[in-house]
């Protein structure tokens, strides 16, 4: 998740590690939280794979900046990703739908038709688990624990209301 969202942010601008976690923090503020053990294994895994390129130079300060820049494999990774979200955990798949959503704006018109038609397949299983919990009768839910695999039913529904 953090390796597209950070490609995401480098198909804006070019960027340090500092100023991606940054706009992780303002930008994704609903739905993630960086810190550096996220982000640096993350961009050392782009890099890896060539998704990313970095441009080292000595900042005003004389310390060593790495300015981080997305390349094409990059751009293609991340729409192979939004093409192709799947959810390995179905506990997160509301917060990594959500993420995936909003970056989103980087596909053509019929790349995001085909996403969009991927991501409402995911959440409808989702929801289906969720509907399938509620009347299954071994299950033995209090009034809270009900009440909440309804509201995240209805989270479900609002973000299938979205799209």
């Amino acid at each position: 998740m953090f390796e597209a969202v950070i490609l995401f942010i480098l198909t804006k601008y070019d960027a340090t590690i500092y100023k991606v976690r940054r706009i992780i923090d303002e930008d994704f503020f609903g739905f993630l939280k960086s810190s550096t053990g996220t982000i640096s294994p993350a961009f050392k895994r782009l890099e890896n794979i060539g998704c990313v390129t970095c441009l080292q130079k000595m900042s005003d300060g004389g310390m060593l900046s790495k300015t981080f820049s997305i390349t094409k494999e990059g751009e293609n990774y991340l729409k192979n990703y939004l093409l192709n979200f799947r959810c390995e955990n179905p506990y997160h798949i509301l917060n990594e739908a959500k993420v995936a959503i909003w970056c989103s704006e980087v596909l053509k018109p019929n790349e995001y038709e085909e996403f969009k038609k991927n991501m409402l397949n995911n959440l409808e299983l989702y929801k289906i688990k969720l509907i399938k919990g509620l009347e299954n009768e071994y299950i033995k839910m209090n009034d809270t624990q009900r009440k909440t695999v309804e509201i995240t039913l209805d989270n479900v529904n609002k973000v299938i209301e979205l799209l």
